[in-house]
């Protein structure tokens, strides 16, 4: 599940795939595909290694390119994605449309991204009215209203808020507070003691100094400032939830009137903020984290004005600091890619612009992308998959013997109510209020970003629409909604090598059908079970079951809290936990998915490989990867999916189906014994 505002970064999600048409494979390198003989290591044998068994060759011979924090398949799918978005945007630019079309406001809005010298001649006026409401806030009244217009723009201080659908009544939608406001990747970074963290703080505050230098602070006036947003940011870390905490989805659900909220969180004036936001007629909030907020409010009543101006100041110019000159971008790329992530270089002008415009104009540019690329039969071939692999959870969920009657009858009534949505909206999103011009490309991505909050604003106290997507047809993603109870596929993910017509079904099931269960999976993970099956948070476990379901999955819990990504980093398994129920669950009901669509016969021998064992390392090859040890960090401390090599290993270790195709016994590394093995699904 997200819960997001507007930012101005692309992430390429780790999350579900599925299938795609053959047109998806032109331009595709021959070991891009899935199980190209140069893609394994024979020399490693499956029951010691499978991940390197299966990927070893790749891993040998493939570079992280310079402007990547880490590459596998997903970014190999997302470069040919951005070859065919790429030709879309250059047409729109060199052969403008009617004013005010869809085509108009792409080549425009991807021009003006590609200007650098406009860029650099506008400087900071795109921004400059915001910096003098800052400069001029005189009270509390002015403080809170000027992070309302920050808001407004996509710009994040102190904390997030959008709209989402009601945990408690999914057929409406209201407003949520999210906790937010910091400029390091996670709240533990504020405070954790090892060497490594201390530093980064001291680089982080280093950062902040270099950009109020830019903004024309003298050195010490930069040095003090930083020193302000460390203290603030940090307190504000205090009182935020940890990654693990902020999982459970009834933690996070504290729906409140706006009377309630403002006793609940002293110095921060809910009605006040509202109204600053056009919200005149909503009633209630979600205050996602009751304790940060009451923090957020002290702060607000404490903390003296001018530190707030240079609180604000700070995360104005790092929020928008891609859109600005020369000395901005590449200071603000310095930290958060170089130093934090490990990224040598900055992507190429072109390239960032593509992502950019894609982000803002997502269905305008998803529809045309999907006219060059995707075709009926891709889609009816997702619908045939999507049938078996549901079909499968349907017996699994039949035969558990840990689950009783109950919870049995309600866990098969939701998974009947699943929806699936492939490919791309029934109907495209509306860009007729967005303006867009050839002018600075920052004054276009703050009237983007307004664009897009006013538009998830101006649902609050609307019925849900449930024919919604919350990507654009081109992303490299798919998702579970545990609100909609649907699972959905982009046009963008639909391809090669998770899908391919010159693969056996097999690989296909192993690579793509596998994540197709991996979504499908997530409604019955230790998130997703939480939610009935009208997408509402409701129990609807007996405590017998649920405590046997809890006793399962810890075994997962264990497995991965034993897995070392790095020396001292191992993976969080509480954290990952959601996603490793997904894949384990995904893999499995793929598998006799796949089974089933063999109608009782057996499986062809390919190559010297039986079926299962083809369906196995479709699986592996999905899942390679290499990643920077910076980027591998990060992604232990602060993501729910665990490194992709352990996504490989984790699931397959819990399988007996993959013990037997590869007769994988004791003695073997990869061998588990049956009873440490988790079955959930």
């Amino acid at each position: 599940m997200s819960r997001s505002v507007l930012c101005l970064s692309l992430a390429v999600a780790l999350l579900a795939l599925v299938a795609a048409c053959a047109t998806f494979g032109v331009g595709l390198d021959p070991s891009e595909q899935n199980l190209h003989p140069a893609n394994f290591d024979f020399s490693v044998a499956p029951g010691e290694d499978f991940n390197r068994f299966a990927n070893g060759g790749w891993m040998q011979r493939t570079q992280i390119p310079g402007d990547e924090g880490s590459y596998g398949v997903f970014q190999q799918i997302r470069d040919r994605n951005d070859a065919v978005l790429t030709a879309i945007l250059e047409r729109a630019k060199d052969e403008p449309g009617e004013p005010g079309s869809n085509s108009r406001k792409i080549g425009d809005y991807f021009c003006s991204c590609l200007d650098e010298a406009q860029i650099e001649a506008a400087g900071l006026e795109p921004i400059a009215p915001l910096m003098t409401r800052i400069a001029t806030i005189k009270d509390r009244t002015g403080l809170l209203s000027t992070i309302a217009a920050l808001h407004r723009v996509g710009v994040g201080p102190l904390f997030a808020f959008t709209s989402d659908q009601d945990p408690g009544d999914q057929s409406r939608v209201i407003a949520l507070a999210w906790q937010g406001g910091l400029g390091l990747p996670d709240r533990d970074d504020y405070f954790r003691d090892d060497e490594r963290t201390a530093a980064l703080r001291e680089q982080y505050m280093s950062h902040v100094t270099t950009m109020l230098e830019l903004l024309g602070d003298a050195p010490d006036a930069a040095a003090a400032g930083a020193a302000v947003v460390m203290d603030i940011e940090t307190r504000l870390a205090q009182a935020s939830m940890t990654r693990v905490e902020q999982r459970n989805p009834q933690a996070t659900y504290n729906l409140k009137t706006l009377a309630e909220a403002a006793a609940a969180t002293p110095g921060l004036d809910w009605a006040a903020y509202f109204r600053a936001r056009g919200l005149d007629h909503a009633r209630e909030v979600n205050l996602a984290q009751p304790e940060f907020f009451a923090r957020a409010g002290e702060l607000l009543a404490g903390v003296p004005i001018a530190d707030w101006q240079t609180y604000l100041r700070w995360h104005l110019i790092s929020d928008t600091a891609s859109t600005l000159p020369a000395a901005f971008d590449a200071e603000n790329f310095r930290f958060y890619s170089t130093v934090l992530r490990g990224v040598e270089a900055q992507r190429e002008r072109e390239r960032r612009c593509v992502s950019a415009t894609s982000r803002a104009l997502g269905e305008a540019v998803g529809e045309l992308f999907v006219a060059e690329t995707f075709s009926p039969e891709a889609k009816r071939r997702a619908d045939a998959m999507v049938g078996n692999i549901k079909a499968a959870m349907r017996d699994r969920i039949t035969t558990r013997e840990w689950m009783g009657d109950e919870t049995r009858g309600k866990a098969l009534a939701k998974l009947d109510a699943i929806t699936t949505k492939i490919g791309y909206p029934d109907e495209w999103r509306d860009y007729s209020a967005l303006e867009v011009d050839r002018g600075p490309w920052a004054a276009n991505v703050l009237r983007a970003n307004a664009f897009a909050t006013q538009e998830r604003l101006d649902k609050i106290g609307k019925p849900v629409d449930r024919g919604e997507w919350g990507m654009s047809p081109q992303t490299v993603n798919a998702y579970y909604n545990p609100g909609m109870n649907e699972i959905v596929f982009p046009a963008g993910i639909l391809q090669p090598p998770f899908f391919g017509e010159d693969q056996d079904d097999a690989v296909n099931y192993g690579a793509m059908g596998a994540i197709i269960g991996h979504e499908i999976s997530h409604g019955f993970d230790d998130q997703g079970s939480q939610y009935d099956a009208d997408g509402n948070l409701k129990n609807w476990w007996t405590e017998e079951d649920r405590q046997r379901f809890d006793a399962r999955t810890q075994k997962l819990v264990d497995q991965f809290d034993g897995f070392e990504a790095l020396p001292e980093l191992h993976v969080n398994g509480r954290l990952t936990l959601g996603e490793n129920i997904g894949d384990l669950g995904g893999l499995t009901i793929a598998y006799y998915g796949w089974k089933r669509s063999l109608g009782g016969q057996p499986a062809p021998t390919l190559d010297g490989f039986t079926g299962e064992q083809r369906f196995f390392r479709g699986w592996a090859q999905g899942w390679r990867s290499k990643m920077r040890d910076e980027s591998l960090r990060v992604l232990g401390q602060t993501n729910p999916h665990a490194p992709a090599n352990f996504r490989v290993l984790g699931p397959l270790r819990n399988m007996p189906e993959f013990h037997a195709a590869f007769d994988i016994g004791p003695g073997d590394p990869m061998y588990l014994a049956p009873d440490e093995r988790a079955d959930i699904w």
